[in-house]
């Protein structure tokens, strides 16, 4: 497959930057002067890049005489994203600099079988009643009510969406997880896409959190990073020399069924059927598995909570991220990572995760990877996810503009 083009390049850059040179465009892009020089002229004929000048800036970071900086226009066009969860429906409409423009979450069974409960936002959810097909059709009646919140109205252009579930890249389908069940082997980026009109992006839950991390967040400048994301299971997303590694297949960054030597594990069967599995060790169900015996059924939140004042929380969160270390060594010596990014619900109470996870770097790297890699909690949050799918689909949509087809 051919690579993007240097407008897609320019375009992948302005998003997230208020203003570039092109001289930073150059830098950041390794395109030659003549190469952007090209396609700045290309897209500020199309409208959907203006010129401004940039005065000298205190820091020094822009030092001299006021130079001509490039932003995307709003003119560009709309994008929209939703993310599901567990129990929760994200979701945003941006323009192509990925400005919010609104953004909205609502309670949601998105496996299938339950009564949706209303919004986190005060929204009402209650036509998103079970079943696959009940999902998309609330996803689009949530994009397409988002769209009236902004306030400048423009063509909505592309659609990303994220799943809690490995994603097959030849045709959009769903590999079988611990959350959607009833989703393995649906094509709902397809079907939403019918619904909408409008080409919909898919990716999974940790690759859309890397893309988000490593161009908005903790990861930003990076060009080889590692997210971990912990929740229901144990995901990585790769991103490799500046773009997400997805493997022939799409689903590379499984990590939660590489077993860990002699662990003792729950006493648990993995869902996969091994015995060990990481996700059996440390994912958010085995890390309240394990402290039911002290404080009874707890919630996530509740274990965020704990986490700053009691000692065995922090102990079995340290094992926990001991046991990721044994498997996310291998990957750092593989790999080289620049950072380590730990994302999902457990980021509030990361320090004994991290703590535990460069222990583990340091017995199972090889001198200068363990020591030089960065390890940092995530910097967005729960809204990683969304972000990342608003970035798919403005990809989506810059290659379509363009006329090109590229990889995200």
């Amino acid at each position: 497959m051919p690579g993007p083009t240097a407008s897609r390049l320019i375009l992948d850059e302005l998003r997230g930057e208020v203003r570039l040179t092109r001289a930073e465009l150059i830098e950041r892009t390794g395109l030659s002067r003549s190469s952007v020089s090209g396609a700045v002229g290309e897209l500020l004929s199309a409208g959907l890049v203006a010129e401004h000048t940039i005065q000298p800036a205190p820091d020094g970071r822009r030092p001299g005489r006021p130079v001509a900086g490039l932003s995307l226009t709003r003119a560009a066009g709309l994008v929209a994203a939703v993310e599901f969860g567990r129990d929760h429906m994200s979701v945003a409409v941006a323009d192509m600099a990925l400005r919010v423009l609104t953004e909205r979450t609502v309670s949601i069974d998105a496996a299938g079988g339950k009564d949706v409960a209303g919004g986190r936002d005060g929204t009402d959810g209650r036509d998103a009643a079970g079943g696959r097909d009940a999902v998309l059709r609330a996803a689009e009646a949530q994009i397409l009510s988002a769209l009236t919140e902004v306030p400048e109205p423009q063509a909505l252009l592309a659609v990303g969406m994220g799943l809690p579930a490995p994603i097959l890249a030849a045709d959009g389908s769903v590999v079988s997880g611990p959350v959607l069940h009833g989703w393995a082997g649906s094509r709902p980026a397809a079907e939403l896409g019918d619904r909408l009109g409008l080409p919909v992006a898919i990716d999974n839950d940790a690759n859309l959190g890397a893309l988000a991390e490593a161009r908005l967040g903790a990861g930003r400048g990076a060009r080889d990073m590692l997210y971990l994301t912990i929740s229901s299971g144990v995901g990585a997303g790769l991103v490799l020399d500046g773009r997400v590694h997805r493997g022939r297949h799409g689903v590379a960054g499984e990590i939660g069924h590489v077993p860990v030597a002699g662990a003792a594990g729950t006493g648990r069967a993995c869902r996969c059927g091994g015995l060990r599995c990481l996700e059996t060790l440390a994912s958010t169900t085995a890390i309240l598995e394990a402290l039911e015996p002290s404080f009874g059924p707890l919630t996530v939140a509740r274990l965020v909570t704990l986490a700053s004042s009691e000692s065995i929380v922090r102990r079995v969160l340290t094992d926990a991220g001991r046991a990721i270390g044994t498997v996310v060594g291998d990957l750092a010596n593989t790999l080289d990572p620049a950072v380590i990014v730990l994302g999902g619900p457990l980021t509030e109470a990361a320090r004994p995760l991290l703590t535990g996870l460069r222990e583990s770097l340091d017995r199972r790297t090889q001198p200068g990877v363990g020591d030089a890699v960065r390890l940092v909690p995530a910097a967005l949050g729960e809204r990683a996810g969304v972000l990342g799918a608003l970035i798919i689909a403005a990809e989506t949509a810059a290659v379509l503009e363009s006329g090109g087809e590229g990889n995200a």
